[in-house]
């Protein structure tokens, strides 16, 4: 299956221009979030994929993140109750807001992470929330990619932006909530290696959607909105995560403060209980709710995954404890933290020496704030990147992370991201120097 889902076919690409003019396109990724990570990517040519798996992709995450919201809203009908259920730290969500807006706009931004195996795509985790990364340097790379293509009428492929799809869902709150066609960005280029066009490109895309757009550090917020006072935006993206702000050591206390004088900030606090990887784990096992057609998505998307505790659960028509079957299995496993992101303090148990998998195993069977997920087997996908001198290519087989954004039920593009040819770990952009692309359907 897995040769059908990237496709067998040789790929056209003769109307590319060649590596030296290509690199000159991708040096427009100076402007994206990942510039300061890694130098622009070394391939070639973006992931082309036939239609059928591109679409599916995007069909697959719509369905899973229905399944998962859901999961999260019916677990509790209050917000602490939902934290309570999770078992996570009430401090770390506390923009809730009241109102009809708070789970309208909880999954309206969303990026799964998906790994492709033998039996096709398998979703290893969900990223929900306007915090996500990869938007811009997606919408860079695909502007990239048609350029070095010869432009719209020549290209082979199919190309979205995701930034103008994002603005569309601006244009609907706009009328839906009834405010002001304009949207304060509310974030920290200290998140991005202080690149001061990394939001402004943003800015620019609504405004050529005709919203007005500002960019707002978090220091700047209330006299940028003109608070006290009737605020100026009463709509705004909210361009970060509790997590990373409190790192750097930001008060919230602004955003709290717009938030109470009826500024909506998109997307709401509620789309980070739903991404807390318990949730996943919660799909993963089964609601009594499930349709049958919900049971064969989860099979056929999800890797079997639990939450970390003391207690039986059932894997291949066996009943264990998961204590022991981590142990007993511990080359089959990945060990993830609930809330995390980037790939910090993941476990793959394959490549974990004995004595540390058992030491943590043992503190997340305690904690009970990890996820326990069956190792999905990657096939490769076969890449091309320039020679050493920038000139000509050479192939080489890559192990793609597939992500596809969703906003508002839409397919906004698809980042790509796989480590180089010679290296092995997590693959991620902060901190593992994966290299970044898109994947593209092609026509």
């Amino acid at each position: 299956m897995t040769a059908r889902w990237y496709g067998s076919e040789p790929l056209p690409l003769g109307n590319r221009a060649e590596p030296a003019a290509v690199q000159a396109e991708l040096a427009r990724l100076a402007d994206g979030e990942y510039a300061h990570v890694v130098p622009s990517t070394a391939s070639l040519r973006p992931v082309l994929l036939p239609r059928s798996s591109y679409d599916e992709l995007f069909t697959a995450t719509a369905a899973l993140l229905g399944l998962l919201r859901r999961t999260l809203l019916e677990r509790a009908p209050t917000a602490a109750g939902r934290i309570a259920a999770l078992g996570a730290d009430e401090r770390m969500y506390p923009l809730f807001t009241a109102g009809p807006v708070e789970e309208d706009y909880a999954t309206c931004i969303a990026r799964p992470d998906v790994m492709v195996g033998a039996d096709g795509p398998k979703f290893v985790e969900f990223n929900i929330g306007s915090g996500i990364g990869g938007v811009v340097d997606t919408a860079l790379h695909t502007a990239a990619w048609v350029a070095a293509f010869g432009g719209p009428g020549r290209m082979p492929f199919d190309a979205v932006d995701p930034l103008a799809v994002r603005d569309d869902l601006f244009v609907r709150a706009v009328r839906d909530l009834g405010v002001p066609p304009a949207v304060a960005i509310v974030g920290t280029l200290r998140d991005f290696g202080g690149n001061g066009r990394y939001f402004e490109v943003q800015a620019e895309s609504l405004r050529r959607r005709g919203l007005a757009a500002e960019v707002f550090e978090p220091e700047d917020l209330l006299e940028g909105l003109g608070l006290p006072g009737e605020p100026r935006f009463r709509l705004g993206l909210r361009h970060f995560t509790i997590l990373e702000w409190r790192e750097h050591g930001i008060d919230l206390a602004p955003v709290r403060t717009a938030l109470d004088a009826g500024v909506h900030l998109i997307a709401s606090q509620t789309a980070y209980l739903i991404a807390n990887k318990k949730v996943l784990g919660w799909v993963s096992e089964g609601r009594p709710w499930m349709t049958d057609r919900d049971r064969e998505v989860v099979a056929r998307y999800l890797p079997w995954t639990r939450v970390v505790g003391d207690r039986p659960v059932e894997r291949h028509g066996r009943t264990v404890p998961l204590p022991e079957l981590l142990l007993d299995r511990q080359e089959d496993f990945v060990l993830k933290p609930a809330i995390g992101m980037s790939g910090a303090q993941v476990v793959v148990g394959r490549s974990c020496p004995p004595r540390t998998w058992r030491a943590v195993v043992a503190a997340a069977v305690a904690a009970e704030d990890h996820i326990a997920q069956e190792l999905v087997e990657p096939v490769p996908y076969r890449m091309e990147f320039a020679g050493p001198d920038g000139s000509g290519g050479h192939e080489a087989d890559v192990v793609p992370v597939f992500s596809p954004f969703l906003f508002d039920r839409r397919d906004a593009g698809c980042m790509v991201r796989y480590l180089p040819p010679d290296r092995d770990g997590v693959v991620s952009i902060h901190g593992h120097g994966a290299l970044s692309n898109v994947a593209l359907a092609l026509r």
